[in-house]
């Protein structure tokens, strides 16, 4: 048993420097994730839409992602009130926290602009 879990925690150690290193590797590289990306798109859809006056297509939007995520099995109603308080804050002026460090500490105006400081 004893060989078993040295192996076991040789093995996570192993796991635990790629994670390390794969980190470093993408924030050095500047390379959004999967998540960053999702964020920005969804900013991005909802402060256009709401901007050119595009209220149906934003709902069309919002409805056909409610409806996505309820087939994942995440409840509908708690959903939709999630999606619409989003809604709500970008509407008031409101940006989700960017993770300016990673960025290379580029300013928020920056950002928005698509800037590349």
């Amino acid at each position: 048993m004893a060989g078993r879990d040295q192996r076991r925690a040789e093995r996570l150690a192993r796991q635990r420097e790629y994670q390390r290193e794969y980190r470093k590797r993408i924030k050095s590289a500047r390379e959004p994730d999967r998540d960053e990306i999702a964020r920005e798109l969804l900013h991005y859809a909802i402060t256009e839409n709401l901007k050119n006056n595009r209220e149906d297509e934003l709902w069309h939007l919002a409805d056909n992602v409610i409806a996505r995520l309820a087939a994942r099995g995440y409840d509908r109603a708690a959903t939709e009130r999630a999606f619409v308080d989003i809604v709500e804050r970008y509407g008031a002026g409101w940006d989700f926290q960017r993770r300016l460090h990673l960025v290379g500490g580029g300013s928020e105006a920056d950002l928005r602009d698509g800037g590349d400081s």
